[in-house]
């Protein structure tokens, strides 16, 4: 019979009175709330995230994370052991924990008592959860679950081993510059990753970030985050509260915390930097509206000015960060990337860390409709429908914007952006050429197209476009105002390489393509073993918005077969001979494919991958096929670095793939099996009896499997089979159907083949 005394007879604010009662009077600077003006913010310590307007909540008296570690230290919370306390956020103690279920190390947030008694910080304390479970990027710190026992509320976090920046300052001394540029480099492409997800971290500070023993910076505590895109009813911030850390907050975050940004998180970031370089953040002096109304209206010195070995170009590059008006400052982190590698590259800085993702080019993914199958047939004919009215009735959806609203077809249109004072030239594809940008071909017009050039393509219906490879630049491709373009890809003579027919190739390029629709007709590529309306090659990305991906009709099972497939994009290995590498596999920075909106059905794979180390984004509209949506090959011994993964993060979209969604193999030539990690958040899938969701198969030990797959569901839906994973390794075969995961699936059976799916087809469009 349990102890009348232990905590399971008691709440969370009965246990701490006795651990009040003992306080240290020394604690008391550390204690959250512990303040004389009632007035006045939750401060925990000077780098500390402040949530403060006129209201001070007060639930069973105020008590400090170090009780909380104290009594809690030891204890279980659900299935974790709580092994010890290692610190506190703005919002509660965090301890490193056993989690008893999967034998793991993670970290264990639990909110203060008086806290869970206030209905908005309990909501703000969800939505951290709910905005982690958003993100999955190495260098931000991954939330595993959310839990509720015995009177306590917590998130479990994976734990990271290392310390945190604003301590490793204090006790190594400021970073030298290539140190602290990488470093940099990392937490912006962290921020690059949230923000494509709307999520802003409003908290960016060098206590929320650690670094590993290795050198890996991540980026944690996502107490203040907030969807960008949230309505004002729907906001956890109220007007009048200031949310933030005083030394690091935006002048516009000051104001109103629901006006911030990415660009706010880059003000930060711009602080934290300074911190990281000086020692001190920019204005470390004075009371907490001192600190404000500096931020608010004065200048700090110049890195420069303080450290002579800082470069002029570093610190401009900080100043801009900081700079007091948003539109002044870089408008997206992917610029603060690129500025900061031109920086390393120009000071022979070796980035020792991978690449990040965001310094990969942006471009764009291609699909197929088709109707192999007799429950596609009238899917298909509704799609076509639909997709022409959702995509035709778009604006237009060029990168630039001329005054007059159109493109003069005798006249090179040129845009200078402001960022990198870079002329950008737009060309136009037309039926019939005249002026000096117009071509006949978008190949004529890739040809001619310098970097970051546009190509308008100014014509309606159906046409034959020859095969073209974009090789070392990136461009933009997007339709014309009024024009209605189909690029179709029927025969013509692709480039030469082990990857079969490409319509489209990209040699360490970048395409991104908005409001284009493609075809990829088969019939006339039947002496192609393989068929891809793209091929990414090297460090290659796609990026589609706004797209419609189509194969025509013509029954293809027999693509079945390893060597005669058919699909829409194949992230291809380097070839010794064709592809001339130049840096092994491994050194590669990740592949980056982001889908948007766009309609993509037919009969292929949408993604071949024979790389190891891949992102895929996707965003809204519909993948349709009878095959699967993913296939991936394995990998030689050596060839995979250590943290490859092939990432998936999914939302707001659907995917219905009569074999399955994912398939990972591995052979006696390729005997690495691939790492799989998957977010798929508000999605629904849609897979055919008997077959998996997920499956792996190939020579290994099924338990040589087990850990490579790891699965993350925020409120989407499975239907058709049971079978969520099946392992098929070289001794036996392992299935685990939705009940029996650890996580909470959303799964229905319906009887026979597919259901009606066009309803499916015109909710994700509309």
């Amino acid at each position: 019979m349990p102890n009348s005394h232990s905590p399971r007879n008691q709440g969370p604010e009965d246990s701490l009175n006795r651990v009040e009662n003992r306080r240290d009077p020394k604690e008391s600077s550390d204690l959250v709330g512990r303040t004389a003006d009632p007035e006045s913010a939750l401060i925990m310590s000077d780098d500390a995230t402040v949530i403060s307007n006129r209201r001070n909540h007060r639930v069973g008296g105020s008590t400090s994370t170090t009780e909380i570690g104290r009594f809690l230290e030891g204890r279980d919370l659900g299935p974790y052991q709580l092994e010890k306390f290692v610190g506190g956020g703005g919002m509660g103690a965090v301890f490193r924990a056993l989690d008893t279920t999967l034998d793991r190390i993670v970290a264990v947030k639990v909110l203060s008592p008086q806290q869970s008694g206030d209905d908005e910080m309990l909501r703000r304390f969800k939505n951290e959860a709910q905005s982690a479970a958003r993100l999955d990027h190495e260098n931000i710190g991954r939330v595993y679950a959310v839990g509720y026992d015995d009177g306590w509320h917590f998130i479990v976090f994976e734990f990271i081993e290392g310390t945190n920046l604003r301590d490793l300052v204090q006790k190594e001394g400021p970073f030298d510059v290539p140190r602290a540029i990488e470093a940099s480099i990392q937490i912006a492409d962290a921020l690059a990753h949230a923000s494509q997800r709307s999520v802003v971290h409003r908290d960016i500070k060098p206590s929320n970030i650690i670094i590993t023993p290795t050198g890996r910076a991540r980026l944690v505590d996502m107490g203040l985050a907030r969807l960008h895109q949230v309505s004002d009813d729907q906001d956890l911030t109220m007007s009048g509260v200031t949310l933030g850390t005083f030394d690091y907050i935006s002048p516009e975050q000051a104001r109103d915390p629901r006006s911030a940004d990415v660009r706010s998180d880059l003000y930060s970031l711009g602080c934290t930097i300074y911190s990281m370089l000086i020692g001190r953040p920019p204005f470390a002096n004075g009371t907490m509206v001192q600190k404000l109304l500096q931020h608010q209206q004065e200048t700090a010195p110049t890195l420069d000015s303080i450290r002579s070995d800082v470069p002029h170009s570093l610190s401009e590059v900080v100043a801009r960060l900081m700079a007091k008006n948003p539109n002044d400052r870089y408008q997206r982190a992917e610029e603060l990337v690129t500025a900061l590698l031109a920086i390393a590259d120009s000071l022979g800085i070796e980035i020792t860390i991978s690449r990040p993702l965001a310094a990969t080019p942006v471009v764009a993914s291609v699909f197929s409709i088709h109707n192999a199958l007799p429950w596609l047939v009238p899917l298909m004919a509704l799609g076509t429908l639909v997709g022409g009215l959702w995509w035709f009735s778009e604006p237009q959806p060029g990168a630039g914007k001329t005054e007059s609203g159109d493109v003069s077809g005798s006249q090179e249109e040129v845009i200078e952006d402001a960022n990198d004072k870079k002329a950008q030239t737009f060309r136009r594809v037309v039926d019939a050429p005249d002026g000096p940008q117009e071509y006949s071909s978008i190949s004529q017009a890739v040809e001619a197209a310098a970097d970051g050039d546009v190509i308008e393509l100014a014509w309606s219906g159906v046409r034959d476009e020859v095969p073209f490879t974009i090789r070392g630049k990136n461009l933009l491709l997007n339709r014309a105002v009024g024009s209605r373009p189909v690029v179709k890809f029927s025969g013509g003579a692709s480039e030469s390489t082990p990857h079969g027919y490409a319509g489209i190739m990209l040699h360490d390029a970048g395409l991104a393509a908005k409001g284009v629709a493609f075809d990829l007709d088969v019939t006339s590529l039947r002496m192609h073993t393989q068929r891809h309306m793209f091929v990414l090659v090297g460090e290659s990305s796609l990026e589609l918005e706004k797209c419609r991906l189509t194969i025509p009709s013509i029954d293809l099972r027999d693509d079945r077969s390893p060597d005669g497939r058919s699909g829409f994009v194949l992230m291809a290995r380097p070839s010794a001979v064709s592809d001339a590498p130049r840096v092994s596999d491994v050194s590669l920075m990740p592949v980056k494919l982001q889908v948007v909106d766009s309609i993509v059905s037919g009969a292929g794979l949408f993604l071949e991958t024979q790389r190891s180390d891949v992102d895929l984004i996707w965003d809204g509209g519909v993948f349709v096929s009878p095959y699967r949506f993913i296939l991936a090959d394995g990998e030689t011994r050596g060839a995979v670095a250590d943290n490859a993964t092939i990432r998936l993060s999914l939302s707001n979209a659907s995917f219905v793939c009569e074999d399955g969604f994912a398939c990972l193999l591995d052979s006696p030539t390729r005997p690495m099996p691939e790492r799989l990690r998957v977010l798929a958040d508000t999605c629904r899938f849609v897979i055919t009896a008997p077959n998996a969701l997920v499956e792996q198969s190939g020579i290994s030990d099924p338990v040589a499997y087990r850990s490579l797959i790891d699965w993350q569901n925020v409120g989407s839906s499975y239907e058709g089979s049971s079978i969520f994973r099946r392992i098929d390794g070289a001794a036996e075969r392992i299935e685990f159907d939705y009940a029996a995961s650890q996580q909470p699936f959303r799964h229905t059976t319906f009887p026979g083949d597919l259901p009606d799916l066009s309803t499916l087809l015109d909710e994700d469009v509309r």
